[in-house]
């Protein structure tokens, strides 16, 4: 789906404040060492959001959608946006609300946020991958180095 086309395209909201609503977010949710990065790589936008809770180390990871006319300048709120500037803003929301949804999962149900776990990363250097990022194989390798987490096997008949 194109940019143009999915949720909060036409938000007024600057990136900047939804990058500090998640912060305040991961703030009252208990996070700690909260960090947000931002920059661009081969063209790509993206926003690292990273945090520790419980002891562990987390990751967000966002960008914005692809639009169909990048370069079209269209009008938001009064002002004047190109649709890739555009983009940016309706990360931002989709970001925010994205972040509320799985912190107030993860109150209910502390796996609700599993999938953003970081990894111990064993062979060095980079970002650890998170356990989403991950083949079932691996992550049943990697996942008993963490403390405190255990995998089940799965018996015959619980599938």
């Amino acid at each position: 789906m194109y940019a143009e086309n999915a949720p909060y395209w036409n938000t007024t909201i600057h990136p900047a404040k939804s990058q500090a609503e998640i912060v305040e977010m991961l703030e009252a949710f208990g996070a700690e060492s909260i960090m947000t990065m931002q920059g661009q790589s081969l063209g790509k936008h993206a926003w690292l959001v990273r945090f520790q809770w419980i002891d562990r180390n987390y990751r967000f990871l966002f960008m914005p959608k692809t639009c169909r006319n990048p370069e079209k300048v269209s009008r938001f709120g009064g002002k004047q946006r190109a649709h890739s500037e555009q983009a940016r803003y309706q990360m931002g929301r989709t970001a925010a609300w994205f972040v509320k949804a799985i912190l107030t999962a993860a109150n209910e149900n502390q796996a609700a946020i599993f999938g953003f776990l970081e990894l111990p990363n064993g062979h060095g250097g980079g970002i650890p991958p998170t356990t989403a990022e991950l083949d079932i194989g691996y992550l049943a390798q990697t996942v008993p180095l963490l403390p405190d987490i255990t995998i089940m096997p799965i018996e015959d008949g619980d599938e």
